[in-house]
């Protein structure tokens, strides 16, 4: 009995362990260079269903959506990669070649010019990045406020105060770049349509109007949802509602 009890605790460690993340990771790997990419796919999600993901990770699910002639999907994987991580090279010109298989191209509408370069600016590094930036100069300045406070020269009392005036401002924008990014993460903004066509509608209903119709791969604006469906905005400017089931949120 003893032996019986000891064998299915070896089962049970060797289960768990077999199933990690690190494990599925690396089998998921091994299923995409036998060329088994939709099964590949099958472990690269259990790794995110455990709940871990990186950039890493989305972009071997992006190669191997696009290995599964999955465009949308491919799309997805690569925007959730290069969300996580804005500096992945190989995530972005991955991005942009299979993005040439999209079949909807719209003009977009200009906006003002300091918008635009705040939201690339922003986006341009992680949250961890902007995080660890703003923790610096936090600590920059609080040791400047303590030279000028303390210090009894006055070149230095001087120099104090300006850096950690100047630090602070620079607080202010990082910390809330850190912020802003930390919000795109946790409640998306943008997401890629998934399946082969979509109808956009004027009402969250199969019986809305039928307004235009979308095609797998297109990137469009979130605005507000209710249960089953999801009004969308194009770069073009256009908006309507569409099913849940059609898309999948960045």
């Amino acid at each position: 009995m003893k032996r019986a009890y000891l064998i299915l605790l070896l089962s049970m460690l060797f289960g768990v362990v077999s199933a990690s993340p690190d494990s599925l990771f690396l089998k998921a790997n091994g299923l995409y260079q036998d060329g088994k990419y939709e099964l590949a796919l099958e472990q690269y999600m259990r790794v995110i269903d455990s709940g871990l993901e990186s950039a890493d990770l989305y972009y071997n699910m992006g190669n191997a959506a696009y290995r599964s002639n999955s465009i949308g999907y491919a799309i997805l994987y690569f925007e959730k990669a290069l969300k996580l991580d804005p500096s992945h090279e190989d995530a972005s010109n991955n991005l942009e070649f299979t993005s040439r298989y999209r079949v909807d191209t719209f003009e977009e509408v200009p906006e003002l010019f300091i918008r635009t370069w705040m939201r690339t600016f922003i986006l341009r590094f992680s949250e961890r990045t902007w995080s660890m930036v703003s923790l610096v100069l936090f600590i920059l300045v609080t040791f400047s406020v303590l030279i000028y406070i303390f210090s009894r020269r006055l070149i230095l009392k001087k120099i104090g105060f300006f850096v950690a005036l100047i630090g602070f401002v620079l607080f202010i924008i990082t910390f809330s770049a850190a912020i802003s990014r930390h919000q795109t993460i946790i409640r998306p903004d943008a997401a890629i349509i998934l399946a082969p066509s979509v109808v956009v509608r004027s009402s969250p209903s199969d019986t809305g109007t039928e307004l235009f119709i979308l095609h797998e791969g297109t990137k469009v604006k979130v605005n507000e949802g209710v249960t089953g469906w999801q009004n969308i905005r194009v770069i073009d400017g256009r908006e309507g509602w569409i099913s849940s089931r059609d898309f999948g949120s960045i």
